[in-house]
């Protein structure tokens, strides 16, 4: 009797695991994959416990020697955590992966978060079409918040060129 409550309790258990286990928080789509992040290199790439670098899909954070570039690197740490759902994009020149991430628990779209909060910009070469990161990037403008507190802020790609 003792093994068949053991065994049972066991069972339940298994069960209840394997059920959250494969729960995804709403707003992630079904093709992402759950992965861990050994990383935040800067505001818009991570690294995985596997080595793949992942580069943000649609933003551009500042470079970590421009004004605001600590900052968006401290945001992107505090967004992916440990953990995060990925969903492949492309891959860049450099052979990165480029990819979308959304939050482990909550969900949200961690691309768009850092625009919405001033981050990042909306990396409109990239992702013309997106109308989530373009309404992200007016509303932090308008706000203001994060990098477009300052009176004109340089983009990431004109900081590179100079």
């Amino acid at each position: 009797m003792i093994r068949l409550l053991s065994f049972a309790s066991f069972a339940a258990c298994a069960w209840a695991l394997s059920v959250y286990a494969d729960e995804r928080p709403a707003g992630v789509p079904s093709e992402a994959r759950w992965v861990k992040v050994d990383r935040v290199t800067d505001g818009d790439t991570i690294v995985l416990m596997d080595r793949t670098r992942v580069r943000l899909h649609g933003i551009d954070a500042p470079e970590r020697d421009q004004p605001y570039g600590p900052i968006a690197t401290a945001a992107l740490v505090y967004m992916v955590a440990r953990s995060v759902y990925l969903g492949e994009v492309d891959e860049d020149r450099y052979g990165r992966l480029v990819g979308q991430l959304y939050h482990s628990n909550d969900g949200y779209d961690i691309n768009a978060s850092m625009v919405c909060a001033g981050y990042a910009w909306w990396y409109e070469r990239y992702a013309p079409d997106s109308q989530v990161l373009n309404d992200c990037q007016v509303e932090a403008q308008q706000a203001p918040k994060g990098l477009w507190v300052d009176e004109d802020p340089m983009p990431p790609w004109e900081w590179r060129r100079r």
